[in-house]
């Protein structure tokens, strides 16, 4: 069953629809692809380099809270 739903797909995907149309939409597959693979490589290896940064700088501010209220 499942295989013949691939099939299917796959031919209205490349015999049905025209280049102009195809092409664009196997690029944006391909970028969604690579764009969730990334965020779960973030996830799995630590947090990107911007949050990292953003964390140490509210880590100082709520240093310099606490030191005020000592």
């Amino acid at each position: 069953m499942s295989w013949d739903i691939a099939r299917l797909v796959f031919a209205v995907f490349h015999h049905a629809l025209p280049e102009w149309v195809r092409y664009p939409l196997l690029a944006l597959g391909c970028a969604v692809v690579v764009h969730l693979g990334l965020g779960r490589l973030r996830e799995r290896f630590g947090a990107p380099l911007e949050e990292s940064g953003a964390e140490g700088e509210s880590g100082a501010a709520v240093q310099e809270s606490e030191a005020d209220v000592r």
